[in-house]
Order: C-alpha cells, then sequence, then structure tokens
C-alpha cells in the first residue's frame, strides 16, 4: 500500500467520524432545545396552578369506561396464564377457541354491530383488543403440544396491564389541573388571552394540548384508512399480477408523487378536495347526521389529501416486501392446488407481513408529522370536534402558524411551540420503535 493510499484512508475514517459525530450532536441539540423549553414552559405553569390535581370520582368505575377497564384486566390475566402454562387453555371448550366458519362470520358480525351501537370510545377498542386476545389464544392452543411456557416477550402482557390501569385512572378521576395535568388530559387550548403583560400567564389561558392531539389523530388515521387499502391493494397487483413492463410505468409514477412539496398537496386539497367534501357535506347537515353546515377547512380534506401524500409509501415499502418473498413459496403453493388468490392471501401476505406493518407505521408517522398540507387543509382553529367537517387544527399546524406569527421571545405563548414539539417528537418516537418491534416479531427469515 503506498504513503498516498495509507493518508486518505486515515482521512477518510476521520471525515466519517467528524460526520457521525455531527449528526448525533445536531440531534442532541434540537432534543435539549425542546426539552429545555419546555421546562421552562411547565415550571411558568406550575408556579401559578401546580403540577397535577385532580379530583376523585369513584361512580366512574361503573361506567362503560370501568367495565373496559375490567376487561383489560381479564385480558392481562389470561396472557399472564398462557405464558406461565400454556395448558390451561385445555378447560376452555375446543369449539370456543376453534369455532367453525359459520360460527366465526356470527361473532365478526356481532361485533361490528357491538362498535356501532357501543357510544363509549373506550369500550369500542376494548373490543377489539378482546378479539384479539381470543385469537391469540387460539392459536396457543393450536400449538399447545409443541409448546411451553414462553418468558422472553412480554411486550403484550405489559400494554394490557397498562392499558388497564390507564383506563380505570381515567374512569375513576376527573377536573384535571396543574401544568401537567391541565396540558396532557383536557382539550381547551387558548395559550393567549387578554393580558395586560403579554409575557404574563393570565386566568383565561388554557393549555390542554389533546385539541390539536385528537385532531391529528383525526387526520393521521383518516389518511390511513384511505392509503392502505389502496397501497396493499397496489402492491399485491404490482408483485403478482402484473406485467414486468406496466410495473416499470406504474411504480416510478407512484413514487413520482413523493417528490410533489407538501405546500402543493395543500394548495390542491383547497382547491379541489374542499368544494367536493363541503358538497357532501351539505347533504349530510340536510339529511341530519351532522349538527353544524360544512366549512372548506375540515380534518376529512386534511384526511384525503394525506392519504394520497402516504399512498406511494406504503404502496412501495409493501411491493418490495412481497418481492422479498422467495419465489419457491408461490411456486409450492401452487403446485398444491392453491389459486393465485388464496396464494396471494395465505402465503404471499403472510410471508411479508412484517415489512407491510413496517410500511403502515411509517406512513402513520409520516402523517402525524405532515405540516403544510394540513396547515391549508384542516384550518387554524385549536378547537376539537367529533364533526370532520369543521376547522380544526393539527399539533404541526399549530407549530407553523405560531412561529410564522408575531411572538416576542419569552412569552408563554413563544414557549407551547417547545411543549407541543417536545411531546410531538415523542409520539414520532414511540411509533418508530413499534415499527422495530413489529419488524422483529413478525420477520420471517428466508
Amino acid at each position: 500500500m503506498s504513503m498516498l493510499e495509507r493518508v486518505w484512508k486515515e482521512r477518510t475514517r476521520y471525515i466519517l467520524f467528524f460526520t457521525s459525530t455531527s449528526v448525533i450532536l445536531i440531534t442532541l441539540g434540537i432534543i435539549q432545545t425542546l426539552l429545555f423549553e419546555a421546562i421552562a414552559f411547565f415550571s411558568e405553569v406550575a408556579n401559578t396552578r401546580g403540577w397535577f390535581s385532580f379530583a376523585v370520582n369513584l361512580s366512574g368505575v361503573a361506567s362503560a369506561a370501568g367495565l373496559g377497564a375490567l376487561m383489560l384486566v381479564g385480558c392481562a390475566a389470561l396472557e399472564w396464564r398462557m405464558r406461565v402454562d400454556p395448558k390451561v387453555l385445555t378447560r376452555i371448550p375446543e369449539k370456543a377457541m376453534l369455532p367453525p366458519k359459520s360460527a366465526r362470520y356470527v361473532i365478526v358480525v356481532a361485533a361490528l354491530l357491538a362498535w356501532v351501537l357501543i357510544d363509549s370510545f373506550v369500550l369500542r377498542l376494548v373490543l377489539l383488543v378482546v378479539l384479539f386476545m381470543w385469537r391469540r389464544a387460539a392459536n396457543v392452543f393450536v400449538l399447545l403440544p409443541n409448546s411451553s411456557a414462553n418468558k422472553s416477550d412480554r411486550t403484550v402482557l405489559y400494554a394490557l396491564v397498562g392499558g388497564a390501569v390507564t383506563v380505570l385512572f381515567f374512569s375513576a378521576t376527573r377536573d384535571y389541573g396543574g401544568a401537567f395535568g391541565e396540558f396532557f388530559f383536557t382539550t381547551q387550548w387558548t395559550p393567549t388571552g387578554a393580558c395586560a403583560d403579554r409575557r404574563a400567564l393570565c386566568e383565561n389561558m388554557s393549555f390542554g394540548v389533546n385539541s390539536l392531539l385528537l385532531t391529528t389523530i383525526q387526520v393521521a388515521f383518516g389518511a390511513l384508512f384511505l392509503a392502505v387499502p389502496l397501497g396493499v391493494g397496489c402492491a399485491i397487483y404490482l408483485s403478482e399480477y402484473a406485467s414486468p413492463r406496466l410495473v416499470s410505468v406504474v411504480k416510478p409514477t407512484l413514487e413520482l408523487l413523493a417528490g410533489i412539496p407538501s405546500v402543493v398537496y395543500g394548495f390542491f386539497a383547497f382547491i379541489y378536495i374542499g368544494p367536493l367534501v363541503v358538497q357532501f357535506g351539505e347533504y349530510a347537515f340536510a339529511q341530519g347526521w351532522i349538527d353544524a353546515p360544512p366549512n372548506v377547512l375540515n380534518p376529512i380534506n386534511g384526511a384525503i389529501v394525506v392519504g394520497v401524500m402516504i399512498l406511494p409509501l406504503v404502496a412501495s415499502m409493501s411491493e418490495d416486501a412481497l418481492r422479498a418473498v422467495p419465489n419457491e413459496l408461490r411456486e409450492g403453493s401452487l403446485a398444491l392446488g392453491a389459486t393465485r388468490i388464496e396464494t396471494t392471501f395465505r402465503v404471499m401476505i403472510q410471508a411479508s407481513l412484517s415489512g407491510i406493518l413496517a410500511s403502515i407505521i411509517l406512513a402513520l408517522s409520516r402523517a402525524v408529522g405532515e405540516t403544510m398540507a394540513v396547515t391549508l387543509a384542516v384550518g387554524t382553529v385549536a378547537v376539537y370536534t367529533s364533526n370532520m367537517f369543521l376547522p380544526a387544527q393539527t399539533m404541526t399546524a399549530y407549530i407553523a402558524q405560531r412561529v410564522g406569527g408575531d411572538l416576542p421571545f419569552g412569552e408563554i405563548g413563544y414557549m407551547t411551540i417547545f411543549a407541543v414539539g417536545l411531546y410531538l417528537f415523542v409520539i414520532t418516537l414511540c411509533l418508530n420503535l413499534l415499527g422495530n418491534k413489529v419488524l422483529s416479531a413478525y420477520r420471517e427469515a428466508y
């Protein structure tokens, strides 16, 4: 090795070390800024309102939320028993664990009717958890002869226990106050008030960030409702049924959508999608389905445009996951007499499930963090309402609005930007960690 090559390798190592260290320091600097300013915000509010307070409401234990907490406790107990001694499932009749196909259809229809008729959102989610645990127990029951106690992965058990404790706490308490209680548990968001001193904290200010969070959830999951069926369906068609020539045209076209600036999407939603949503909203209002006339800025408008934005991500990553499955699995399924549809849904999707789920979670993170499109499509009214035809505001749109306005340094409204930003950062980080967990749990090695 010549002297010049040796010097070049040494310099390359130092350059790579410098770039890696710079990325780490920049990330830590951003997190530090968010954390310190958020702490300053909570400290400012806590000086006059305390840190956390609530009132006990034991009558709430007998409500729908209390019933949901009891059902979650039962699911956690079942999960714990399955982990300690899976043979406990032999005490349950086999027909209850593995009912015939007709009974399964009846159960699904009954669950859908219960989902529609139940008013409590918490009880709806708990119903989905119960169905998940039933199928989980059925899978353990099928593998019972070869199964034993498994104590390696406790994610489901911890999630059930945490969910039960959380639901029980909210059902037994009310009237949250203080810096943390008001910020995390209320929905009234008025960070500016008629104060003599703009830097002071007025009594008419309120910092319930849930009004922003719930609107963000509306837009993000509404976008998934649009993007997941279309994206996964497109991926299945491109990987299993389309000709190579068609794939070479359609896939670059899909990926081209990801290169369009988000502000263009927002303008497109305001000009074209908004009027269509208003027309449907006017019909719904005339029929009495909603309680107020629609507005051109609304979460439905934002959900549609964000769904179009994340569609290429879901389609491209899902298609790559399907193509990564070895062709021997497809050919083996077809050789055993399965049709192409059966092979697609029983073999290919099952084998590539980790990649498809990872694309959905990554798309959810993208939808939660979208800024300009939702600012132009959803609105800037920080009020949560179940009527998705009315203007609202997401967390990212609030940050963009406040940064673009006249906001003096050190004002309480200025510090709310960092509190909301830190909360959004934690949510996105948890989604990414969940994506990694799902990817490792469902990964198939070939």
